[in-house]
Order: C-alpha cells, then sequence, then structure tokens
C-alpha cells in the first residue's frame, strides 16, 4: 500500500451543498460536524474525477459515456480484456452486477469489486480573508498545520496563537502588515510576530501557492479561524425571473440564497493505493498508476463557471 498527498485550490468559488438549509442561507455548503470547517467530501473527488475519466474513454472509444457506465456495471458487457475499461475498474471500482462476487464471474477473470484507489476527504489547508493591506490573506491555524502533519507523517507541532496574535514567517516581507507588525483583517486587529514554527508548512504550501501568495500566509488561533471559516464564505442571492413579465416570480423558491466556498481557499486530500491485483485478468504486478488532472470541475453550478480546481501533488 503506498500514499499519495495533493493540494487542492479553488480557481472559482465552489459548492459541494449540503442540502436545504434551517439558517439564513438556504443552499449552505458541506461542514465537518465537529469543527464547523468547510471540507470536501471523498465521495465528490472520486465522483468527479470517475465521470471525467469515464468521458475521456467514451472519446477515445467513440461512444457515449453511458456506453461506457453500462460496460462496468453490466458483467454481460464487462470485457478484461478491454484495458481502458479494466483500468477504470481497478481504479475506481464497479456497481450493480459486475461487483457481484459470483464463482461465474470469477472464472472468468471478470471479479474486480472495490477500486484499487482510495480517495481521502479533503479538509481546508488555508482560507482567504479581506485584508486592509495586500488584498487578502492566506489565514490558517495550529490546529489546521498540526493536521495537516499528521497527514504528511511529520513529526512537528505548532503551538496555539493567543488572543489578538498571529503568526508570520516573517514579518518584513509579508504583503499584508501595516507598519511590519499590525495586520487588520475585515473588521479585526491583530500584531504579528515572526515564528520559525511555519517555516516547515510555508515551504510545503508555497511550491503550490506561488511565491506572492506564500507572502499572504497568517496563522490565527484556532477560535479566530473558526470564525472566519464559518461567518466569511461567500453567500450568493439568485432569482427566478418570469419570462413574460420580466420581474421576480411570486412563487415559492423563486428568491434563494446559495454558499460557496471562496476562491484561493486551498485544500488537502489524499490517495491510498492498494498493491492487491488479479492476475486471472493478466492486469500485471505493477502499480496501478493513476494521477488527478491539473485543473476539473467539482460541486454544482458548472455552467456558470463555479466550481474549477487545480490540484497539485505534494513532495514530501
Amino acid at each position: 500500500m503506498r500514499k499519495e498527498y495533493y493540494l487542492l485550490k479553488v480557481l472559482t468559488p465552489l459548492h459541494i451543498g449540503a442540502g436545504q438549509g434551517l439558517g439564513h442561507v438556504d443552499l449552505p455548503i458541506v461542514r465537518e460536524a465537529h469543527t464547523n470547517f468547510p471540507y470536501i467530501p471523498g465521495t465528490s473527488l472520486k465522483g468527479a474525477l470517475r465521470n471525467l475519466e469515464i468521458k475521456q474513454v467514451a472519446r477515445a472509444r467513440g461512444e457515449k459515456p453511458s456506453q461506457v457506465e453500462e460496460r462496468l456495471t453490466d458483467k454481460d458487457k464487462f470485457d478484461p480484456k478491454d484495458i481502458d475499461i479494466l483500468r477504470l475498474a481497478k481504479i475506481f471500482g464497479t456497481a450493480g452486477e459486475v461487483a457481484e462476487r459470483d464463482k461465474e464471474a470469477l472464472e472468468k477473470g471478470k471479479e474486480v469489486g472495490a477500486g484499487k484507489v482510495l480517495f481521502s476527504d479533503a479538509f481546508i489547508v488555508l482560507f482567504p480573508v479581506k485584508s486592509a493591506k495586500g488584498i487578502f490573506s492566506l489565514t490558517t491555524c495550529p490546529y489546521v498545520i498540526n493536521r495537516f502533519f499528521e497527514l504528511l507523517g511529520i513529526d512537528q507541532r505548532v503551538e496555539d496563537v493567543p488572543e489578538g496574535k498571529v503568526k508570520v514567517l516573517n514579518t518584513k516581507d509579508h504583503k499584508n502588515l501595516i507598519n511590519n507588525n499590525k495586520l487588520l483583517l475585515e473588521e479585526f486587529v491583530f500584531e504579528a510576530e515572526e515564528s520559525e514554527e511555519l517555516k516547515k508548512f510555508v515551504e510545503l504550501v508555497g511550491v503550490f501557492v506561488g511565491e506572492e501568495n506564500k507572502r499572504r500566509i497568517v496563522c490565527v488561533n484556532d477560535t479566530d479561524f473558526m470564525d472566519f471559516v464559518s461567518n466569511y464564505t461567500e453567500v450568493r442571492t439568485h432569482i427566478k425571473i418570469n419570462l413574460d413579465t420580466g420581474t421576480i416570480e411570486k412563487e415559492k423558491g423563486a428568491l434563494w440564497t446559495e454558499e460557496y466556498v471562496p476562491a484561493e481557499s486551498v485544500f488537502a486530500f489524499s490517495l491510498v493505493f492498494l498493491e492487491e491485483i488479479n492476475e486471472e485478468i493478466n492486469y500485471g504486478r505493477e502499480k496501478i498508476s493513476y494521477s488527478p488532472p491539473p485543473t476539473f470541475h467539482l460541486g454544482g453550478d458548472i455552467t456558470t463557471g463555479k466550481g474549477f480546481v487545480k490540484v497539485q501533488k505534494l513532495e514530501v
């Protein structure tokens, strides 16, 4: 078993919904129950990437995506000699009749079952917050950094940040600091202190976010970070226009609000590759080869340009 680690950046506002909301937002984003932090479910990642791979295979074969889907779910149409279909089955698994572990399928080498690549949830690493200087800061907190280190297997921890203060790697070169020690995020004022604890974290994520954004990274305390991710997401109001009158529909549901994770947010996730390969289908013992495309779409509202993300593998 081997693991690969990835960072994911939100390029356009992202909505992965949690259903109907009970608060002031009609369609809220999905959040972790124990932290209230936004996250991306592994099922959403896997589903979006699976659909993308199916469309690519269908295009190469001159078929419809639904036909490729049938080959993965109908054991009479699934043929292990189709390498592209077999690769999809090995990565993402099969469903329906193909997944049934019956004797006939096993004898014919058609048993595949669950996928050999496991997709984790993606948790928040950096969250953009409006700054009085430098447009925005990329905020994080000790809990998030320590969680990130734990994911990567790094034996290092960041200490708590006192209330009213933030930690930065370098006060003189930071894009958001006023007079080298003051930081204004939304309506909150913080005093900045240099901390070598952030060096490893900034090195790891800095390669992904770029040199300019690396100078925007600030570490606030856990409570302040929870406040930012809870109250400073993007909420947009949508309306439905009556085609005849050109005005808002009076019926219920013609006006609603929808929540988005803002652009510039960064998440981290992992892929786990299981080494077990079925020799009966002559696939060999080589490792499964798969990596997400550099950019793809997640969540809803693709027709209005929402939900585009980019990913990059972390070299640890």
